[in-house]
């Protein structure tokens, strides 16, 4: 009861923004989630009909909450993620901050956002009123100061995004570099732990804002006075005594060197995770394409009046968004955002008259910078923009490091005016009008569900792709299953969101010129524009192609690359029972399917099917059972002939019915026996597979298998092989290594044993020397294993692994481990602060009894 008296004040504020945010989850029955976002797109929005709150809060859903299912349902895909993008680095290089990491293992799915909330809420809150408390600001002026760093506007519109996994621990890094300046000791292990999530927030950006905050904090402070923050008289409600300043004493070197050693140490911890990100993100290019974005981006001087009124531009939320031109690719609510509250902005013009506050002429001078950078202040603004982990993020967003400027200031206003006969009710008013005043702006913006909408259900298209073999991929169109949603199914997309290889986008716009040429780093896909014919689709391992039900691209395609197989003669009828065969010879290429047009006529039984099969010699090659609702989509079915003949084969076709009477056409036959079945070419590797309530899915019939080997490789560079069209990659191997590496290639029995999202078990047998080709990535996580000896892959098909085989039989392993080579390094370096941490406590203890005696 002592503590909860002590700090009411913290407490109460606390408790007034948790009841008026979290009211419609605690007295509605709703959660605060985005994903009402789904039903914007297909296939959801065939399923269900809803009106999305805030479309706005488009990236968690899509981009965030998938990959955090992960976390819940697919740990192998910690260290490689196949999902998205043809294969990128595991989540183990994203999620591993504890905002986001701990409220997805320990929270049920639909339930995450609340604890991605509430975790970043509550710890930001506590760091800053420690922070602030070792200011010497009192407990009610850092109260006041916390609650505004903790829920002011610019971080609260994006507690669901990565970029605030760091912003909470800005206090943290402050508080610590007070502490050193001071010469007072911290714990080497709150020192490292701090370092370690800090480093695992997978933001540079928003990293690189704190830590130059921290350090220019830390210069000011070792400079300007290392005892005290108010002065050297001991206050009414701090029990410690202030040592006076003392600018002339020597600098605190032990505690400085003991401080930074348990920082490195922290971060090197963090270096499995944080490298491959790093790793990732120079691939993909990115850093190039934004070198300017600092310079261009900046606020006009009229968004001032977002400071006092938030939804001065309106609110998507609240359907009334104007938006201002003047932000240009920054004109959305998020990125617009600077309210810090209303009663902040009066506190911070009292604070100037706290005398006892000895840094706020530091964070006066801090916040002006800030504003000068973010609206543009040219002198300031290329200063700033030069500066490491600012030159790729427009200016605007340092608004994320304005609360903390906000915080100090606010602070020490309110410690001035909480003073005297009424200081507790003046200090619990002010608290608790931020508090109100934060949490009704935050509320306000974001979505509450009712839980049947906060999980988007599995709809007959992704159910049916979750029951095929593995391993495939898929390419679906538009709007269809948004980038990275299939990360929640499971499913193998080949587009992305942000993690995708600058090579690799090259491969697809190819396919597509327009897949990457967005405002945006979704790769997409527009069936008007892609080459469905491009070998590279096949490369890819793309089986099936998706598409709504509303739009006919891919139908029409097929149609206009058909044509008549043998001559049409007149039409027949299939009663329930009656089977007919033909044999069909590919006498020229390309030939990739056989088209039957057939009309269903009645159903007669229980079941009702069409039987079709495809041999070759005594073998079945290929069998399906087509229903109803199959013939009835496009009046035609169709049988793949790829890769079952080749120019020059036949194969034997068999079409039974069963509880069903069908018609057909006719057809001329040369071979004796065969009944006149009409059939037509299909001269594109697409296909109609079926037809569904929620989506229409097409299959590439040109499909090339994960792992296979080649009978031939050349030696080409990334541009002669992209702009080469005519390349069969299930038969040949482009060699894009630039190491002079040799190259053999021969034919050979290839057999997938075991597939899983980081492992894959492959065996060869191969009468001569040859090459396992593959569409698996080749990154730094990647290691293949040959009768378990590891051998160096080539570089094949601009950024695929090719494994060079002996003669023999053989075991291949192809395994990915995210950070590769820094995990003894991360070993080393807990084992070094565990040790660090036990030494300074030792130091600690023996130091306060020697002070005691």
């Amino acid at each position: 009861m002592r503590l909860l008296k002590k700090h009411r004040v913290a407490l109460a504020a606390l408790a007034v923004y948790h009841f008026v945010f979290f009211f419609p989850t605690l007295f509605m029955g709703r959660i605060a989630s985005p994903n009402d976002v789904f039903y914007n797109f297909d296939p959801w929005k065939s399923v269900r009909q809803v009106e999305v709150q805030n479309s706005l809060i488009n990236d968690p859903p899509t981009a965030y909450y998938t990959v955090l299912s992960l976390i819940k349902t697919d740990w192998h895909a910690f260290h490689w993620n196949p999902f998205i993008g043809a294969g990128v680095p595991g989540f183990g290089s994203t999620l591993l901050s504890p905002f986001s990491f701990f409220p997805a293992l320990l929270l049920p799915l639909p339930w995450i956002y609340t604890g991605i909330i509430l975790l970043k809420l509550n710890v930001a809150f506590w760091l800053a009123y420690l922070w602030l408390r070792e200011e010497r600001l009192g407990k009610r002026g850092a109260a006041v100061g916390a609650i505004l760093f903790a829920a002011a506007g610019p971080i609260a519109v994006r507690w669901w995004w990565h970029v605030t996994n760091a912003a909470p621990l800005y206090p943290a890094l402050l508080w610590i570099a007070l502490r050193t300046a001071r010469g007072k000791r911290t714990p080497a292990w709150a020192i490292g732990l701090v370092a370690l999530c800090y480093a695992l927030s997978a933001f540079p950006a928003a990293m690189a804002y704190g830590a130059y905050a921290a350090v220019a904090y830390f210069v000011y402070v070792l400079i300007g006075g290392r005892g005290s923050g108010v002065g050297s008289r001991r206050t009414t409600e701090d029990a410690t005594p202030l040592r006076p300043p003392t600018p002339g004493s020597r600098l605190p070197i032990r505690t400085i060197s003991v401080a930074v050693l348990a920082a490195a140490l922290g971060i090197a911890i963090a270096a499995p995770s944080f490298v491959p990100l790093a790793q990732l993100v120079k691939r993909t290019g990115y850093l190039e394409s934004r070198a300017t974005a600092a310079a261009e981006h900046v606020f006009p001087l009229h968004h001032f009046a977002l400071f006092v009124n938030p939804d001065h531009l309106g609110n998507r939320a609240l359907r009334d968004w104007r938006g201002d031109h003047a932000l240009g690719t920054l004109n959305n609510y998020i990125e617009a955002t600077v309210y810090v509250g209303i009663v902040a902005l009066l506190l911070i013009a009292v604070a100037i008259a706290n005398r006892r506050a000895r840094s706020r002429w530091f964070w006066l001078a801090m916040l002006a910078l800030m504003l000068a950078a973010m609206f543009g202040f040219a002198p300031v603004a290329k200063m700033v923009g030069r500066l490491p982990g600012f030159k790729y993020s427009p200016l605007t967003r340092i608004e994320l490091m304005l609360p903390i400027a906000v915080a100090y200031l606010a602070a020490s206003g309110a410690a001035l005016l909480a003073r005297g006969r009424f200081r507790l009710a003046i200090g619990m008013l002010l608290a608790v009008a931020c508090a109100a005043d934060l949490a009704v702006f935050a509320g306000r913006f974001y979505p509450y569900l009712d839980p049947a909408l906060a999980s988007p259900p599995a709809t007959p298209t992704i159910t049916f792709l979750q029951s095929q073999p593995k391993p495939f991929r898929i390419a679906p169109f538009f709007l269809y299953l948004w980038p990275n949603s299939s990360e929640l199914y499971r499913l193998e997309d080949v587009r992305s969101h942000f993690s995708s290889e600058a090579s690799y986008r090259r491969l697809l716009e190819r396919i597509d010129p327009s897949a990457a040429l967005t405002s945006s780093t979704v790769i997409n896909f527009n069936s008007l524009k892609f080459d469905f014919n491009d070998p590279l689709v096949g490369m890819l391992g793309i089986r099936y192609l998706l598409e709504q039900p509303s739009i006919d691209v891919m139908k029409w395609t097929i149609f206009a690359n058909t044509k008549a197989g043998v001559k049409e003669i007149a039409a027949m009828v299939l009663d329930p029972g009656m089977a007919v065969q033909r044999h069909v010879r590919v006498d020229a290429e390309p030939f990739y399917a056989i088209e039957l047009p057939v009309e269903l006529q009645a159903e007669l039984g229980r079941a009702p099917h069409l039987d079709v099969t495809l041999m070759k010699g005594t073998s079945v090659v290929y069998a399906r059972a087509f229903t109803p609702g199959d013939l009835r989509a496009l009046g035609k079915i169709y049988v793949p002939l790829r890769p079952y003949a080749r120019l020059g084969e036949s194969v034997v076709l068999r079409i039974a019915a069963g509880g069903m009477r069908v018609r057909m056409l006719t057809g001329a036959t040369e071979v004796a026996g065969d009944a006149p079945v009409f059939y037509g070419r299909v001269m594109t590797p697409l296909i109609f597979e079926r037809d569904l309530p929620d989506g229409r899915i097409f299959r590439n019939v040109a499909e090339v298998p994960r792992f296979h080997t080649v009978t031939r490789t050349r030696r080409m560079t990334v541009d002669e092989l992209l702009a080469t069209k005519n390349i069969d990659f299930g038969d040949e191997a482009i060699v894009t290594d630039p190491r002079p590496l040799p190259v053999e290639a021969s034919d050979a029995v290839v057999t997938l044993r075991s597939y899983a999202d980081e492992a894959q078990v492959v065996d060869v047998s191969a009468p001569a020397k040859t090459l396992l080709a593959s569409s698996e990535k080749l990154t730094p996580e990647l290691r293949v294993t040959v009768d378990g000896h590891v051998v160096e892959p080539v570089q094949i098909n601009v950024l695929f692994a090719g494994v060079p085989i002996p003669a023999g039989d053989h075991r291949v392993i192809f395994t990915r481990r995210l950070g590769r080579g820094w995990w003894w390094l991360a070993g080393v370096a807990l084992v070094l602060l565990v040790v660090l941490s036990v030494v300074d406590a030792r130091r600690r203890y023996f130091g306060i009894a020697a002070m005691m005696i």
